[in-house]
């Protein structure tokens, strides 16, 4: 008993921050798979939907990173509140708004919770030590899928059963109105190895060259960052709607069906959570995408529902081995008092990524039948197109972690020079050599 209470303990703050984190999930999962995308239609601007989407991840990608550094200088809990208070008031607005530019300045503005995830993967990398890291940072895939699981299902039901598509965004409201009252007691606002480790760098004001350590210290995993959410924003605007359009479902039909699935793979995350630290992360990030690959390949040549469900399973399962590893493994490598700033610039090639593919997945959707060498993928519809391309830039990030994931990378980012600059350790050797 004195053992499992010790051990509660020790995660006591990770279970606080997975707490915010997942009603945060559950109000983003509903805000883009139950009421942007119906909503959106019944305006009759579902050829725009790929650019409202894209406004939110412009915004998101610019603010990243100065979001994550100027949460290394202010403190994890004040970015994570305000990001919070950003989303509950833009939900509300999208209640009242009818016209394309009014849509595209509220997603945009909402663009500035990039606060939020940021600062949050770097709360929960600085929650433990590093050999516990990959579990840690599985919470946050737990949290995710679960937005995705019960997101559509009780945006899908509000819906259905006020009738009305405008429940779902008074909804996300008050779920990001919660985020940020409970993150108010329950985050940090530091974590224990800042505060031990503070000493080391004293205090410092925010500077544009903390946000530029990130960016230049891993440009490779920025590279395979950007490949990896390329492949995922090909599907964010369009999944629901092929759902819909393709297979015929109701709102509530869509979310049941995602409901047991993304439950499957978000309880699947806590173990491959320890399969990472106890395997390694650099072959759970490459085994991961290879079963997330292979997966989407399956979805192209797929027709019925439980054989794409299937394929969904296990992209799902490939993503929650490579994620949590992938993300403990950029952990390790930054100090803690920079660690905001290196998440944050991934952030930006991830945001990247998921701009051009939210973009491009609502065009292929709409207009574009996929032929590679005179072979004709989804058999003349437009809707799986976008499943082709995804797959192959799933393919081509599995070749691109063999080059650049390695075990044990021995990168140490945000390093303090003599005038307080942070560095990365190999630029700080090189000024000791002179």
């Amino acid at each position: 008993m004195k053992n499992t209470l010790a051990r509660l303990s020790d995660y006591k703050v990770l279970i606080y921050l997975g707490i915010v984190s997942g009603v945060a999930e559950l109000a983003y999962g509903i805000m883009s798979q139950s009421a942007i995308p119906p909503y959106v239609q019944e305006l009759g601007l579902t050829a725009h939907i790929g650019i409202i989407f894209a406004a939110f991840l412009l915004v998101e990608t610019v603010f990243k990173s100065p979001m994550g550094s100027l949460g290394d200088r202010l403190g994890r809990r004040p970015l994570i509140v305000g990001g919070a208070l950003i989303s509950a008031f833009t939900a509300f607005g999208m209640t009242v708004a009818r016209k394309l530019w009014a849509l595209l300045a509220l997603r945009a503005f909402d663009g500035l919770a990039a606060a939020i995830w940021p600062t949050m993967v770097a709360a929960i990398g600085g929650s433990v030590g590093p050999q516990r890291r990959t579990t840690a940072m599985s919470v946050l895939t737990v949290t995710y899928i679960g937005g995705l699981a019960l997101g559509p299902l009780l945006g899908g039901i509000a819906n259905d059963t006020t009738h009305s598509r405008l429940t779902s965004f008074y909804i996300v409201s008050i779920l990001f109105l919660i985020t940020a009252a409970i993150a108010c007691f329950l985050t940090p606002h530091r974590s224990k190895e800042e505060m031990e480790t503070a000493g080391e760098v004293g205090e410092r004001s925010f500077r544009l060259s903390d946000v530029a350590v990130g960016i230049k210290a891993v440009p490779d995993m920025m590279l395979l960052a950007f490949t990896a959410f390329f492949a995922i924003g090909l599907l964010i605007p369009i999944v629901k709607l092929f759902a819909m359009n393709e297979l015929g479902m109701s709102e509530t039909g869509y979310g049941g069906l995602v409901l047991p699935i993304a439950l499957a793979v978000a309880g699947a995350s806590l173990a491959s959570g320890r399969i990472g630290d106890r395997w390694g992360k650099a072959r759970s990030v490459r085994v991961g995408l290879l079963i997330s690959a292979t997966a989407m390949w399956t979805i192209t040549v797929a027709r019925g529902v439980w054989e794409l469900a299937t394929a969904g399973m296990f992209l799902g399962m490939g993503f929650v081995l490579a994620m949590p590893a992938w993300l403990a493994l950029v952990s390790d490598m930054a100090s803690p008092w920079n660690r905001g700033a290196v998440i944050g610039a991934l952030g930006t090639a991830q945001g990247v990524g998921a701009i051009l593919g939210a973009s491009a997945g609502s065009y292929l959707y709409k207009m574009v039948r996929i032929d590679v060498w005179g072979i004709e993928f989804a058999t003349a519809n437009s809707h799986y197109s976008p499943f082709v391309v995804s797959a192959a830039a799933l393919t081509i990030c599995l070749g691109l972690s063999m080059l650049f994931v390695k075990e044990g990378d021995h990168r140490r980012i945000g390093v303090a020079d003599d005038s307080g600059r942070l560095v990365s350790k190999s630029e700080s050797e090189r000024c000791k050599a002179r």
